[in-house]
Formats: structure tokens, C-alpha cells, sequence
């Protein structure tokens, strides 16, 4: 995702800040900052960044778990610039 921000530090900042604000209880990690363009008083940067977490929802079916936590989270980050975020369900 591109973040119009004043440097490396303020970019990664924001995205952790807007990230953790969507779900509270969700550990974020940036990644990877890169700039995009020329240097100017306020910047473009490239930034790859990891939420990790437990959507707890409640089915009928087990099977029906991770669908039912995707939908809960495409939707929680919908109204954000984070909408496009990707998921992968991860078991440990």
C-alpha cells in the first residue's frame, strides 16, 4: 500500500496507528518501508505490513469458521484504505 507521509518513521506510524485503531486486539508488524518517487517535503513510501490475530466468530458448522472470520474481517477494514488487505487463516 502507498502512504503519503514525512519520512520512514511517520509512515510506518501511521499505518500501525490506523491498523491497530481497525482491530484493537490484533499484534501489527510493518514489514517493509520503501520510497516511491522523488524525495519532497512529504513523500510517497511502499509499505508491506502483517496483522495477526483471532477473529472469534460463531457458526454452526466448524467448517464454516474461517469463512465467517474473513467476512468479519473484509468488513471491519471495508470503510479503510486497508480494505484491500489479504488474508490467509494460519492454525498453530
Amino acid at each position: 500500500m502507498t502512504v503519503a507521509a514525512y519520512g520512514i518513521a511517520d509512515a510506518e506510524a501511521q499505518v500501525e496507528k490506523e491498523l491497530t485503531r481497525l482491530w484493537p486486539e490484533a499484534v501489527v508488524r510493518v514489514d517493509e518501508i520503501s520510497r516511491e518517487g522523488p524525495s519532497r517535503i512529504v513523500e510517497e513510501f511502499e509499505v508491506r505490513y502483517t496483522v495477526e490475530g483471532v477473529a472469534e466468530v460463531q457458526v454452526r458448522q466448524p467448517g464454516e469458521a474461517a469463512a465467517a472470520a474473513f467476512r468479519q474481517l473484509r468488513e471491519r477494514f471495508e470503510p479503510s484504505r486497508y480494505a484491500g488487505t489479504a488474508w490467509e487463516e494460519v492454525r498453530r
